[in-house]
């Protein structure tokens, strides 16, 4: 997926960029800068699993901060993977949801009407 200012998941809504955004509250919540400079985040979506093996939710915010990504991807990294379908997706989908509030609490990012 491309860096874009909004990112719709499907069966899920739309989220944007807070205006309100801060780098050093990405660091604070565990984005990490990868050599482009980009903020990364990778979380577990199944707690019983080791993190190795376990499917991602992972968000990337460009250096700037002007666009992000965000995507649910396998345990290699490779995505997208859809949770909304998924047998154990209770579980998944409540830890999903967990991660997004902190995000939209924080106001990292914001879910639209």
């Amino acid at each position: 997926m491309a860096f874009s200012k909004t990112v719709t998941v499907p069966k899920d809504g739309t989220y944007q960029i807070d205006p309100q955004i801060k780098k050093f509250t990405l660091l604070d919540l565990g984005f990490m800068t990868n050599n482009a400079g980009a903020y990364v985040l990778q979380r577990p979506l199944q707690p019983d699993l080791p993190i190795d093996q376990s499917i991602k939710l992972k968000i990337v915010f460009k250096a700037d901060l002007s666009a992000f990504k965000l995507d649910v991807v396998s345990a290699a990294g490779i995505g997208p993977v859809d949770i909304f379908d998924r047998a154990d997706k209770a579980d998944v989908v409540e830890l999903y949801h967990y991660y997004l509030q902190e995000l939209e609490e924080r106001q990292v990012i914001k879910k639209q009407s």
